[in-house]
């Protein structure tokens, strides 16, 4: 006799569907990967972008001045500009949180 199979796992329904808990729990996932993907879909999208870079903007701002703000902070990057090390620091960390939550 054939075992139903879940085309989106390709794992027998029978083996993860055991009870009425984890029958919801993997609802709730395959709601939860839905929005997702379409999050995923608008954000490629050309206003997606734009939303993006705006975001990117003002969280580089932000950054910026907290950087300047803080007076370590200005001792560490001094210490980078005398040995002749130019980094912006705030472009690098936004930069790669927004990779981190777009999976770029």
């Amino acid at each position: 006799m054939p075992v139903e199979v879940d085309p989106v796992t390709g794992q027998p329904k029978v083996a993860y569907v055991t009870s009425k808990e984890q029958s919801e729990r993997y609802d709730r996932y395959l709601a939860q990967k839905g929005k997702s993907d379409e999050l995923s879909e608008s954000l490629a999208s050309d206003q997606g972008q734009l939303v993006i870079n705006k975001i990117q903007e003002h969280l580089l701002a932000r950054v910026n001045k907290l950087m300047e703000e803080d007076g370590e902070c200005r001792a560490l990057k001094r210490v980078l500009v005398d040995m002749g090390i130019t980094v912006s620091m705030g472009e690098l960390a936004v930069r790669n949180l927004t990779r981190l939550l777009i999976k770029k």
